[in-house]
């Protein structure tokens, strides 16, 4: 007997994406991916009971190395409508020696919170991101903001965030979760989003990101190496210079030293 907190698949999909049970009405189901931002719902006699073994762990991608010492690395602040994605995404931001700080936050509430946490962290960089998903397959709606499930409230706490900092290299925005309106989400200021093929992320796709632009120092980052390090391949995004800074001292940097 299936019951809220189990992990199960969807027999229909093909994809063997591995969820657990949010809620159960009746014979509908609400679910959300173990290790990839998808809220979606199914009907009770199409699941088939898994287990935790079956779930891939992922190991997270090596990025560039940086001599702590000589750079300010950039700070990060994480909007989160998971907060078990919270926690693991927070112990990934420390493996990669980055300054994060978290908020669970549902999606519906971004835009409102999101302006008090910007002024009193002023951060260089804002992952916003959670559950979302296409409400119909239907590839005529594929532009259409109400057959996305959190798209809008992503795009408003975007909005938010340019409204505070219009400059892209002044604050990174990296926006959305799986299926999101990607177009939308960069015409309103993200420097990345998801996702381009309308498909999944993994929890830690923006993750993985964030820590890459924290980490290099204030140049262009290469673009293509930031988006083939995430895991899902399915995020995609502008030109963007890194947040890093170096430290000098007098007439030499801390490398000379």
């Amino acid at each position: 007997m299936i019951k809220v907190g189990d992990l199960v698949k969807i027999k229909s999909r093909k994809d063997n994406v591995i969820f657990r049970v949010n809620y159960i009405d009746n014979n509908s189901v609400q679910l959300k991916g173990e290790v990839i931002r998808l809220l979606c719902t199914s009907q009770l006699d199409d699941l088939v009971p898994c287990t935790i073994d079956e779930v891939k762990n992922v190991a997270l991608p090596a990025i560039l190395e940086r001599d702590s010492k000589a750079t300010i690395k950039g700070k990060v602040l994480h909007l989160d409508g998971d907060e078990v994605y919270l926690k693991k995404a927070l112990k990934a931001y420390r493996q990669y020696g980055v300054k994060a700080i978290g908020y669970y936050i549902p999606e519906e509430r971004m835009p409102e919170a999101i302006n008090t946490l910007l002024h009193r962290h002023n951060p260089d960089i804002v992952v916003i991101t959670g559950h979302d998903a296409l409400l119909s397959e239907d590839k005529s709606r594929i532009y259409d903001i109400s057959n996305y499930r959190n798209s809008s409230y992503f795009i408003s706490a975007t909005k938010e965030c340019r409204e505070y900092k219009p400059d892209l290299d002044s604050l990174v925005v990296i926006a959305g979760a799986c299926q999101s309106f990607y177009e939308a989400l960069i015409e309103n200021g993200a420097n990345f989003a998801s996702s381009p093929s309308r498909e999944n992320i993994h929890l830690f796709d923006p993750v993985i990101i964030a820590s890459e632009i924290a980490l290099t120092v204030y140049e262009y980052a290469k673009i293509e190496r930031v988006l083939s390090n995430t895991i899902n391949k399915n995020m995609g995004g502008l030109d963007t210079r890194g947040q890093a800074r170096r430290i000098y001292l007098g007439g030499k940097s801390s490398n000379d030293t």
